[in-house]
This record gives C-alpha cells, sequence and structure tokens, in this order.
C-alpha cells in the first residue's frame, strides 16, 4: 500500500532523454511507486505551480533537462524549496545528459560548490560518516561496498560524500589505462541545505547498489 507521502518525477529532457528512461529504470521507478504515492511531470510551469501549493516530500530529477539554462528559474525554487525542507535527489539519467558549465550552474544556483567531475568505473566504500544521516538502519540497507561506472562530483565536503574511493581504487576499463581515481571525488553525496538535502548519485547503469541508495536517501 502507498504511503500519503509523495515523490515527484521531473523529466524535462529531449526526445532521447525520454526514450531511454522507461526500459532501463523501470526497476527501481517500481519500487519506489509500491511504496510512496508518486506524480510525474515534464513541464515547468507545472512544477513551479506545485512548488507554491502543494510541494511534495521529494523531488527526483530523472535526466539532465533541468540543467539548460532556460530552466533557471525553476532551479532557483528548487533550492528555496530545498531550503525549506524539500529533498531534491539529481539521478538516473541525470548525470549521463548533463554538460558543462550548464551542470556546474546549475549546482551554483543550489548553492552547493560542487562541480562536475571525472567519468570512469570504480570501485568504491560507503563512508562511515553516512550513519549519521540514514542512521545504522539505512546504512545496513546500504552495499558496503560496489563498483559502479559514474559521473563524480568534485568539491563536495567529506562529510557529505556517501561513497568514496577505496585508498587503492584505480579505473576499471578494457580501453583507459588503471590509473588511480581522484581521492577528491565522490560519485554519491548527500549534502545538508537548510533545513532539507541535496543528493546526488551519479551511477550511469542503474546498478543495484545505487538503487538501494536512492530509496535510503528517500526514507530520510
Amino acid at each position: 500500500m502507498a504511503e500519503a507521502a509523495q515523490i515527484l518525477y521531473l523529466r524535462l529532457g529531449d526526445g532521447a532523454q525520454q526514450e531511454i528512461f522507461p526500459n532501463m529504470y523501470k526497476n527501481i521507478i517500481s519500487q519506489i511507486d509500491n511504496k510512496y504515492g508518486t506524480t510525474e511531470l515534464k513541464d515547468a510551469a507545472t512544477v513551479q505551480e506545485m512548488l507554491s501549493s502543494e510541494p511534495p516530500k521529494a523531488i527526483l530529477v530523472l535526466d539532465g533537462g533541468l540543467s539548460w539554462p532556460k530552466y533557471t528559474a525553476l532551479q532557483v525554487q528548487l533550492a528555496r524549496y530545498v531550503q525549506a525542507g524539500g529533498i531534491v535527489i539529481f539521478c538516473c539519467l541525470f548525470s549521463s545528459f548533463v554538460r558543462l558549465p550548464n551542470v556546474n550552474r546549475l549546482w551554483q544556483n543550489f548553492g552547493v560548490p560542487w562541480t562536475k567531475g571525472d567519468y570512469h568505473r570504480s570501485t568504491f566504500s560507503l563512508s562511515q560518516g553516512t550513519k549519521l544521516f540514514f542512521g545504522s538502519q539505512g546504512m545496513s540497507a546500504c552495499d558496503n561496498e560496489y563498483s559502479m561506472k559514474a559521473v563524480h562530483v568534485e568539491g563536495a565536503t567529506d562529510d557529505s560524500k556517501i561513497y568514496v574511493p577505496l585508498e587503492q581504487s584505480r579505473v576499471e576499463s578494457r580501453v583507459f589505462r588503471p590509473d588511480l581515481v581522484d581521492q577528491r571525488q565522490s560519485p554519491a553525496v548527500w549534502a545538508k541545505l537548510g533545513k532539507g538535502w541535496l543528493g546526488y548519485i551519479g551511477d550511469v547503469n542503474n546498478e543495484e547498489g545505487s538503487q538501494k541508495l536512492l530509496m535510503v536517501m528517500l526514507g530520510k
């Protein structure tokens, strides 16, 4: 039975993003739909109206559309929504479809010092600081360690990094050299902003570990 809490799926991306999303992410969307009341919107004006009248518990930004400059006003409104106690999580197709400088400007509008980082696969470990955010139960629901191909965030504070590289984590690829990864970057972050939370999951392949993390973030 779905709970009363509402989750808004925000999908402002173009045709390619609209086509890819349903099949690639049907599993995690089914998990969320089975637990929460959900609504999907693809129109910025309708989203702005909802934020002004009946803001949801959380908003999942599911593709890269929001990063486009034409949605700057909505970005600023979403930042205020977070400051007032809302939750915004950038996930699923978002990291695959954002480009510079748009995504860095989006982070600026949310008031965080994040910038777009490296793109590669490696193995990451759950930060011990995660317990402070999600408690023992939330932490136990997450994979302690897993491999993911992700677009990383640079500039996040250490206490906001949910997954971090192992000390000897290297790029995992059949094409690129197995270089040591940048220890300053993270593929998944969770930052307190005002009364609310801003989350990011940069995994591009919908790994099971990322699905578990998203469900824990929504349960905050």
